[in-house]
């Protein structure tokens, strides 16, 4: 059985290390941060914001039956449109400064303001949930873990009356199509081969909203 619990501060070095070997294969996360090297500066960054955010939702799903961490997920709940405004702006000028691991600063760069292009239309100053990490120990795939951190998360989301929000990978797209989620029309799409790697990167802007009969739309 899996179950699903508030993180801990004593949970952080787990989640990191559970962050780095999802992602240790990403072309995109190793040319943002260096992966499958462990990012030096991730439990720091991970226990502020954990310390520091009013509107961070962090969840972790765990093996009932021998306490193991399976993966963890970090939503931003936005309850009005003002806090999310304030928090896309302090985001945008964060993502000014590229991290010191980062092979390629150009694509950090590019990357943010695409995202934050495509929030900008469809989400941002607005109530609503957004997906900032989901991710699952490559030891514990395929066992339901990462759906129920979804549905979780989609569950609240119901409560309050917001939407939900999220940019997934290809790999990605049939669980969140599975939990209600739709395509919006808009994706971000990178060309590798113009920061000195290979391959593409695609990510596919997502939206989850409940309507009045209980449906997704």
């Amino acid at each position: 059985m899996i179950s699903l619990h508030p993180v801990s501060i004593d949970d952080i070095p787990t989640l990191a290390r559970i962050h780095d070997e999802a992602f240790a294969d990403d072309a995109l996360m190793h040319l943002l941060y260096r992966l499958p090297e462990r990012n030096p500066n991730l439990e720091k960054d991970l226990r502020e914001w954990f310390l520091g955010s009013k509107t961070a939702r962090f969840v972790k799903a765990v093996d009932d039956s021998t306490g193991d961490v399976l993966g963890w997920a970090c939503w931003s709940l936005y309850l009005d449109g003002e806090t999310h405004a304030a928090e896309e702006a302090a985001a945008a000028e964060r993502h000014k400064t590229a991290p010191e691991v980062a092979i390629s600063p150009a694509l950090f760069f590019d990357y943010h303001r695409a995202v934050a292009k495509r929030r900008g239309k469809w989400i941002t100053g607005k109530p609503a949930s957004i997906l900032q990490i989901l991710t699952v120990d490559p030891k514990f795939q395929g066992r339901g873990a990462g759906a129920a951190l979804v549905r979780a998360a989609l569950q609240e989301a119901d409560r309050h009356h917001v939407p939900a929000w999220l940019e997934a990978s290809p790999a990605g797209l049939p669980l969140y199509r599975k939990c209600g989620f739709r395509d919006v029309g808009e994706s971000i799409d990178f060309d590798l081969s113009e920061y000195g790697a290979q391959g593409d990167v695609r990510a596919v802007c997502m939206m989850y909203e409940k309507i009045a009969n209980g449906k997704a739309q």
